[in-house]
């Protein structure tokens, strides 16, 4: 990951309620406890959904207490789940992005290919997505 060992790595994960971001969330815990890391965890939603994402970040919140990991979550208000990982990832300088291979996702990641692919496509680290 480009990191000296005792640099603490720095963790981006993208969660949106299934099981499979459920599981994505759940890697990016044990890399973080192997790697002396921080995790962040973002879910994005659509305007009218903001109750649904903050019980989506409840759930990752009291999931990251249980597990004693450094962490720090967000709503963010958009319809493109992909950019704001991406954008994220590069304000923020994170080294990781963990996702799952599926999400809940919409008609539309039909024509726009998934989440998962367009992070793997256009992210500027590397990128774990969490297949089982």
């Amino acid at each position: 990951m480009g990191k000296n060992v005792k640099d603490k790595v720095r963790i981006l994960v993208g969660v949106d309620g299934s099981s499979n971001s459920k599981r994505a969330l759940v890697e990016a815990v044990s890399c973080a406890k192997n790697f002396s890391g921080s995790v962040k965890v973002i879910t994005v939603y659509k305007r009218g959904m903001a109750e649904e994402a903050e019980e989506i970040l409840a759930e990752a919140k009291q999931y990251l207490d249980e597990k004693g990991v450094d962490y720090s979550t967000a709503a963010i208000l958009g319809s493109n789940p992909a950019r704001a990982l991406r954008t994220t990832s590069e304000h923020e300088n994170f080294d990781l992005i963990v996702v799952g291979s599926r999400g809940w996702g919409s008609k539309a990641s039909i024509l726009l290919g998934s989440v998962s692919r367009q992070v793997v496509a256009n992210a500027e680290c590397n990128v774990l997505v969490v297949k089982k």
